[in-house]
């Protein structure tokens, strides 16, 4: 599978089914995975986005957020909480206001300079199928840059969203064969993209 990146250097995806599996042997990976579904079930069940938000903020230190627990602890409050339930609404609806909005939203959770990667991990907890996890190795993977503010964050988005539509089918059926734990197209992806990008340090290399 070739996916295209903003700065026009293909990436090609291989052996991901064993990338899939080798992801998934990691605790804290695994247990993200099972976190984002039950979240997902929870939604279904009428649970409300603040208390999903609260589950989601201690979950997204499964997959090493640098948020500190002050940081979380100030997202949970009323003035933060508000600003979240805000970022979540747009990234639910990507409205035709998504882009100005989202760069707002962001800029408004804080100054600190991982908070691109922070936010993207409670994220895709929370809309897993528009948020793809953003540490430096993945934004310099698919940008091109390090760009660690609001823009980059929209940027991320923007292009997940659209490389899961166009690529939809395919993985699908990756996610259909992958049995640890359910996955969306979209996580397909989203953990191809941490394999390749950063993750595969942990590994010996895949068999062909």
């Amino acid at each position: 599978m070739h996916i295209e990146r903003p700065f026009g250097t293909p990436w090609t995806i291989e052996l991901a089914d064993e990338k899939l599996l080798l992801r998934a042997e990691l605790p804290g990976a695994r247990v993200f995975d099972l976190a984002a579904d039950a979240l997902r079930n929870a939604r279904k069940r009428g649970l409300s986005r603040y208390e999903r938000l609260v589950l989601a903020l201690p979950a997204s230190w499964l997959v090493n957020s640098p948020a500190i627990s002050r940081v979380l602890k100030r997202w949970a409050l009323q003035d933060d909480s508000d600003t979240w339930l805000a970022l979540l609404s747009e990234l639910e609806t990507r409205g035709a206001s998504f882009d100005t909005d989202a760069v707002a939203l962001i800029a408004a959770l804080g100054s600190e300079p991982y908070v691109v990667e922070a936010v993207s991990k409670v994220s895709a907890l929370l809309e897993p199928d528009v948020v793809p996890l953003m540490p430096e190795p993945a934004r310099r993977f698919i940008l091109g840059e390090v760009a660690s503010d609001g823009e980059a964050f929209v940027k991320m988005v923007n292009w997940f969203v659209s490389t899961t539509h166009a690529h939809e089918a395919e993985l699908s059926r990756i996610a259909e064969a992958h049995e640890p734990v359910k996955l969306s197209a979209a996580q397909v992806l989203d953990r191809l993209l941490w394999f390749d990008s950063e993750g595969h340090r942990h590994f010996a290399p895949p068999k062909e």
